[in-house]
């Protein structure tokens, strides 16, 4: 029997999927026939074509499967609602139906986010409710994440739920590539001072703690936040970056509360507008960045014993490496 990891093509996806082939798991992933599969080359897996919205592709992927990594997500602050609903809701349930319906697996490890927590001004453990504050991205996935517990409520099939908070690393867009770029472009904007803690978690340490979680019996029918277990701040981390790139922190900086008006306004007029284009602020990235994104990891150091292996400093040189690189500079917009 094999693993099955959807989402291979992305940032996460694609590193759990290079971590299971090294541990000697035979893994099938679940793609697109145009998706860019280069980070995956010369990789003994097998390729199930297809997406979350095709339900026979879906059906053929999991079949002989033995556990299910579903990784695959619409992961963005700016899209349209309809496009979020249809991969982060529709798509989870078109693939429990697929498990379902086949039969045989016996584990689904779902990645949900911290985000599904609405943002709390403080940081919380796993006790905190699902919040859906009404921002496209977390009320999402606070469907797609309640679809799951539903169909684990009914079905008993063995399921553990990860809620990672700020993922970084080799390839990973949304902290390495697009901040590098910001800051080697002098556009980087500093909220309130880079003060609150990022919830940083090395791609690799991601990846460690998703599979323990995977195979410990003790975290089914569980949810459990990721982060590495050093709580570095949004301005060291930022700092960081700067220092390593060789070039300046961050000169624009404003208060959160204007921030968050700022990209309250934004988003209104864009919307307005229809541009298809990202406002540079979104109150999605300004919650991130305000509030405090260090949530509690307690509940996963017990149960399945997670550990930071990779260090910050190792972290940031390691995504800097990568940024530094050929591929790391193809995937700048622009460049």
């Amino acid at each position: 029997m094999t693993v099955l990891v959807t989402g291979a093509s992305g940032f996460l996806g694609g590193a759990l999927t290079q971590a299971l082939v090294i541990r000697g798991e035979d893994v099938r992933i679940l793609a697109r026939r145009t998706s860019d599969l280069c980070h995956l080359e010369n990789i003994p897996i097998d390729i199930a074509y297809g997406d979350l919205d095709d339900k026979a592709s879906l059906t053929l992927a999991v079949q002989g499967v033995r556990v299910v990594y579903h990784c695959a997500g619409l992961a963005t602050d700016w899209a349209p609602w309809e496009a979020f609903y249809q991969t982060n809701v529709g798509g989870v349930q078109n693939l429990l139906g697929a498990i379902e319906e086949v039969g045989g697996v016996q584990r689904f490890l779902h990645i949900s986010t911290s985000d599904v927590y609405g943002y709390p001004r403080e940081a919380c453990d796993e006790s905190h409710p699902i919040t859906n504050v009404g921002l496209p991205y977390n009320r999402s996935k606070c469907l797609g994440e309640q679809a799951v517990w539903n169909w684990y409520r009914k079905t008993g099939i063995p399921t553990t739920v990860i809620r990672p908070v700020s993922i970084y690393g080799p390839r990973g867009k949304d902290f390495v590539t697009e901040i590098a770029d910001l800051l080697l472009k002098k556009q980087m904007v500093l909220i309130d001072g880079g003060e609150c803690p990022a919830g940083l978690l090395y791609v690799d340490n991601a990846v460690e703690g998703i599979i323990q979680a995977a195979e410990s019996p003790q975290t089914v029918g569980q949810a459990y936040n990721l982060r590495d277990e050093t709580n570095e701040t949004w301005g060291e981390y930022i700092e960081a970056l700067a220092r390593g790139l060789g070039t300046d922190a961050p000169w624009i900086k404003l208060p959160g509360m204007l921030a968050l008006g700022l990209a309250a306004i934004s988003e209104a007029v864009y919307s307005v507008l229809h541009v298809r284009s990202q406002p540079l602020l979104t109150r999605h990235a300004v919650y991130i960045l305000i509030r405090d994104q260090g949530y509690l990891i307690g509940k996963a150091q017990r149960d399945f014993g997670f550990r930071s292996i990779v260090t910050f400093a190792e972290g940031v040189e390691r995504s800097l490496a990568w940024f530094r690189s050929e591929a790391g500079r193809s995937a700048v917009p622009g460049d």
